[in-house]
């Protein structure tokens, strides 16, 4: 029974590791998450048998993340009871509950980050590999089947993890490392993105100060003058400033005050206004999720004509889109959605001392305050890429982070 038991075991670590690889090395795959479902699920069969019978008591982190997710979960439910939305509003948001069921998987199983770790290399060689391929192509921005934002944050994601979850340094692993990063800035760049570059100068700002506190000054104004001369490359290369469009930041900023709102910067200060004008008509519930797109086309910006403005969807800002949608209750279920898990990552980080930011305690945490810093200019829970990155990848990261760190066993 016991020899049984084991090999159990051993089969759900297995299936959890590959499912981990899987997701990190497809994620930037047309439909690349699909093996991971499968193996998500047989993983969860195989560590059912064994997982109440352990002598384990499950972590009140795991219950803080499942009723989170049950309170993001019905916030939704009653937005769209509201507005009678369809069912399909329910979509992306319902993938929330992947974020404790992946925890709880990885911790179950003791899962290791190496698999998550192995696959954000090969991750971020495919996303190289498919940025180069449509950019040789003819496509002006990379993107895989994704748009180009939204392919630039899972690249990001990769990179976080690839970063953060790496064994301990060597010779050989700082090449790793730094091919790691070259990669990912390349398919960033190669994408146009410009939401993405706060998230991946905070990644380049941790990694270079750490945690030891020798020599942290002397660190840290050695990572601002790396930032501060790639922020002057990105300006003075003329390539570079076309390719993020950064030579039409002050055109797109004034275009805005007379009504030209069909560039990317000028037409988020239009979406924002939308927005707020529906928060302060509904302040606790907003206008209903899955009504926003209407209130676009109800605007006075598409009133005269039809314009590339009036086919948004959201307001490319998470604040924005869940406060105008789903009010004042929106805006503490997205705290919770943020607020928890970083709670649990941190309080993983409190039990370690490393004297490098290492560990899937740290990429969990980092990848949350990226998340954090890419919705001020996306949505990030309005495309199933993004939602199902940070439920799938945060939830693994943080149950290993509860498998391994000290007071495991307490409930």
């Amino acid at each position: 029974m016991q020899a049984g038991s084991t090999r159990r075991q051993d089969v759900a670590r297995g299936l959890a590791g590959l499912a981990g690889f899987s997701a990190t090395a497809l994620l930037v795959v047309p439909k690349g998450l699909s093996l991971f479902a499968c193996l998500l699920l047989a993983a969860t069969l195989a560590a059912l048998p064994d997982a109440w019978r352990g002598a384990r008591h499950v972590p009140r982190a795991l219950y803080a993340l499942l009723l989170s997710a049950l309170g993001v979960i019905a916030v939704v439910a009653v937005s769209m009871w509201r507005v009678d939305a369809p069912w399909s509003a329910l979509d992306n948001p319902s993938r929330v509950l992947l974020l404790p069921w992946c925890a709880w998987l990885a911790w179950v199983t003791r899962m290791r980050v190496s698999g998550l770790w192995y696959g954000a290399l090969v991750g971020l060689l495919v996303a190289f590999a498919i940025s180069i391929a449509q950019v040789s192509l003819g496509v002006e921005r990379a993107g895989s089947d994704a748009n180009p934002i939204v392919f630039a944050n899972a690249v990001l994601t990769l990179l976080v993890i690839a970063v953060f979850c790496r064994p301990s340094t060597t010779g050989a692993l700082l090449l790793v490392l730094a091919a790691a990063i070259l990669v990912a800035n390349v398919a960033v760049i190669l994408s146009g993105s410009r939401g993405v570059l706060p998230g991946l100068g905070l990644v380049v700002l941790v990694l270079l100060i750490g945690t030891a506190k020798r020599h942290r000054w002397r660190r840290l104004g050695g990572a601002i003058g790396v930032l501060s001369l790639l922020f002057v490359a990105l300006w003075m290369v003329p390539w570079l400033s076309t390719q993020f469009r950064l030579d039409e930041l002050h055109g797109d900023v004034a275009g805005f005050a007379t009504g030209a709102v069909d560039k990317p910067i000028s037409a988020r200060m239009a979406l924002w206004s939308v927005a707020w004008d529906a928060f302060r008509e509904s302040p606790l519930t907003g206008a209903g999720i899955d009504t926003f797109a209407a209130r676009i086309d109800a605007s006075t910006y598409c009133l005269d004509a039809q314009r590339h403005f009036c086919g948004l969807g959201h307001a490319h800002n998470d604040i924005a889109q869940w406060g105008a949608t789903m009010g004042l209750m929106g805006l503490v279920a997205l705290a919770a959605l943020y607020l928890v898990p970083l709670w649990v990552a941190a309080g993983q980080i409190r039990h370690t001392h490393p004297d490098q930011p290492v560990g899937p305690a740290w990429a969990s945490g980092v990848l949350v305050v990226t998340y954090l810093v890419s919705g001020i200019t996306q949505s990030m829970f309005a495309h199933a890429l993004s939602a199902s990155a940070f439920f799938v990848l945060g939830g693994l990261l943080l149950g290993s982070a509860l498998s391994s760190g000290r007071n495991v066993d307490r409930g």
